[in-house]
């Protein structure tokens, strides 16, 4: 089948749900959609520079084989021929994971799926390129010593927010419906609000990082997508009980699907700009943000103003922060490499040193009265909303927003972290566009384990914003015909 010019030009901005029932009435087929997004990613690589491997010829022969089974009406599972991204410290059998680090550029492909790949590929999806990141996913901007800054889709003079940046900006580009991120302090939401798509960082523990470990217990796997409802069926495939992983919830299959058209009537929701401490939020963002609020009021919410009493908990997490930094470097990256890491890592290393074992243990007590006070506060609330980022898309040359203030400097995600402390589920969903044209993200935050509530609130906000705003990312309009990427 060969489909018009037109035609295939739509299909990478496609849902997964649309993508499923083209392949399912033989309106198209996944190798197809596979030759669209290979050719968007043609038209805006390396310009953007979200992507840090691919294996096209393996792709094409899943597509294929994917074709086979929808024609044959036997797909093998729900993401049957759906093309997906996969963050660079996710690994997937035959590929390397660098991590975004020079210690790691020489490594092995490795030689199991990671138990989120696994699941994804038992599901059918087609892995088409690694994404990239900040070594070690270390920062909240995706400016990597091996693969360089990834760029924003809607103005490619910007950031793209990190660390899952390139997961960020592959999917806001039409590279694929869905990617793969992981978030212990904003590193999915940030940049899904800097790139106009949705992102989220389930409950701790729903979803398997085995067979990661995370220094600071406060790290989470989780979706990204352009869609509401795409997020839902990740989870569905995403939240499976695995026995290796350490902290994972005694559950069986979850469903996030069946209810997510319920709306929010009756529900009693907070509004907080600052979560009652942030020194710095650009009044924009406020504004929308409280805007898409009352559009949830409208459909039958109670919306009320109140932030949590949770002081100011930045220099507690700057405190602790390098430690963590240092032993996921002597956990990643072997003893002999280790002159190879960035002067980022090689000064929170440094700093490591400088913290004593009681220190570390009284910033982790902090964390905890932290979340006590956050789960105390969603005690009253069924759900809590916040600007995702507080700040715009600011310029690749700079590490800081600008005119950030002096003594916050080290701190412009204050709206993210904390409910990595407390653990609990918190999605980023583009709800407007700035003066600048640029995507702003609300975030949705609820109790741990209502991870269902946060996704059908977001669902309910989706129905009632304008439709397709954030289909076409301004910054790749103009952007010039890309050379073949590296294979």
């Amino acid at each position: 089948m060969s489909l018009p010019t037109s035609s295939q030009a739509a299909l990478p901005h496609l849902s997964i749900e649309a993508l499923l029932q083209g392949f399912a009435t033989l309106q198209f087929t996944p190798v197809d959609v596979l030759q669209a997004v290979l050719a968007q990613i043609e038209r805006h690589e390396p310009q953007l520079n979200a992507l840090c491997e691919r294996q096209d010829p393996a792709s094409l022969r899943a597509a294929q084989a994917s074709t086979a089974r929808w024609a044959a009406g036997q797909p093998m599972g729900r993401l049957d021929g759906i093309p997906i991204l996969v963050k660079d410290n996710n690994d997937v059998q035959g590929w390397q994971t660098r991590s975004g680090s020079r210690a790691l550029a020489n490594r092995p492909a490795m030689t199991r799926d990671s138990s989120l790949v696994a699941r994804l590929r038992e599901a059918g999806a087609i892995f088409i390129a690694k994404t990239t990141l900040p070594e070690l996913g270390s920062t909240p901007l995706t400016d990597s010593p091996l693969t360089g800054i990834t760029r924003n889709p809607w103005n490619l003079a910007l950031h793209a927010g990190g660390s899952s940046g390139g997961s960020t900006a592959g999917v806001a580009a039409g590279y694929a419906p869905a990617a793969t991120g992981n978030d212990a302090a904003g590193s999915i939401r940030t940049p899904s609000s800097f790139c106009g798509v949705v992102g989220f960082k389930p409950s701790h523990g729903l979803v398997s990082a085995c067979p990661s470990i995370d220094p600071g217990g406060m790290a989470a796997e989780g979706p990204i997508a352009r869609h509401v409802r795409d997020i839902a069926l990740l989870m569905e495939l995403m939240a499976v009980h695995e026995p290796g992983e350490p902290f994972a919830w005694p559950h069986g299959p979850r469903d996030f699907l069946s209810s997510i058209e319920d709306g929010v009537a009756g529900l009693r929701i907070a509004f907080s700009a600052d979560l009652g401490y942030a020194a710095h939020v650009d009044p924009q963002i406020a504004a929308a943000c409280l805007n898409a609020a009352r559009l949830l009021q409208e459909a039958g919410a109670t919306l009320v103003l109140a932030s949590p009493d949770i002081g100011n908990p930045a220099p507690n997490y700057l405190r602790a922060w390098p430690v963590e930094v240092a032993c996921a470097v002597a956990q990643e990256i072997p003893a002999e490499d280790r002159h190879l890491v960035g002067d980022f890592l090689q000064q929170a290393q440094v700093r490591a040193r400088q913290l004593n074992a009681l220190d570390y243990a009284c910033a982790v007590q902090e964390r905890h009265r932290v979340a006590q006070k956050l789960h105390a506060f969603l005690g009253e609330y069924d759900l809590l909303l916040t600007p995702a980022a507080v700040v715009e898309p600011f310029a690749v040359e700079r590490l800081l927003p600008p005119d950030w203030p002096e003594q916050i400097s080290a701190m412009w995600q204050p709206t993210t972290f904390p409910f990595n402390f407390s653990r609990q589920p918190a999605l980023s969903l583009p709800c407007a566009l700035s003066e600048a044209g640029l995507p702003i993200g609300l975030q949705i935050v609820a109790r741990f384990g209502r991870d269902a509530l946060v996704l059908r609130a977001a669902r309910a906000l989706e129905k009632r914003l304008p439709e397709g705003v954030f289909r076409h990312p301004a910054g790749l309009h103009d952007a010039p015909q890309a050379s073949p990427a590296n294979r």
